[in-house]
């Protein structure tokens, strides 16, 4: 299968540029994290958004949408789930926009060993936070599945925020897991394709039995072309 990421667009467009390739890649997985910007305007910002979920609907086996943790205190409330870049007069509008389509959206993706999620899923936290949220065995093989179930029901654990990005938890979630702590420690057995932490270029590291790829990028593209996702077949 062919497939191609596509990383944090914080209101970046996009959608024209997948439209030219669809039909060469089997897959596009966005990584969340579709507004929000300190560049983009609001009307921009919206539109690129409402590009990106036509997009979807067009191509529903194709397009995979994940939620970021910019996504999410729009949808869920800022009180609680805020970060940085949160533009209050945009509250209702991406409020009905998320929440009207929040069923396109699902919170991780995996295919085989390899998983994708916004932030990247830490082992420590794995462990000790999620499974025993849970309650019960998880299957590696099926971290995505348990992910999205624990997302429609709220579990806690999803939203943590670590240290490193000035919250209470040791380590952060898949919404906020830093590049540092990913890569101190990630969970072993699954390849991950993530977002998140700004970088100039696409990075992969090797850890463990596993690969990491880290592909927040599209904000420091002059200009968003083919070259700026990322490629892989699995």
């Amino acid at each position: 299968m062919k497939t191609v990421s596509i990383g944090d667009t914080h209101g970046v467009a996009v959608a024209d540029v997948i439209v030219k390739i669809i039909d060469k890649y089997d897959k596009f997985i966005f990584v969340g994290d579709y507004v929000d910007s300190f560049d983009v305007d609001n009307l921009t910002m919206k539109k690129n958004l409402l590009e990106i979920i036509e997009l979807k609907k067009q191509y529903p086996e194709k397009i995979r949408l994940l939620w970021g943790n910019h996504d999410i205190q729009y949808l869920l409330g800022y009180a609680e789930y805020g970060c940085t870049g949160y533009r209050p007069e945009m509250q209702y509008d991406f409020y009905e926009i998320f929440h009207s389509n929040a069923d396109l959206f699902r919170f991780s993706y995996q295919t085989g060993d390899y998983l994708w999620t916004h932030a990247g899923v830490h082992a420590g936290w794995f462990e000790y936070r999620f499974k025993r949220t849970k309650k019960e065995q998880t299957d590696i093989n099926a971290v995505s599945e348990f992910l999205n179930i624990a997302f429609s029901e709220r579990y806690p654990a999803l939203f943590d925020v670590g240290y490193k990005r000035g919250g209470i938890h040791n380590v952060g979630g898949p919404l906020w897991c830093d590049k540092t702590e990913l890569e101190s420690k990630p969970l072993e057995g699954v390849n991950q394709i993530v977002g998140h932490t700004r970088l100039e270029h696409i990075q992969k590291i090797k850890k463990y039995d596993t690969e990491i790829a880290f592909i927040d990028i599209l904000e420091n593209e002059e200009t968003v072309n083919t070259s700026s996702f990322y490629y892989k077949e699995i």
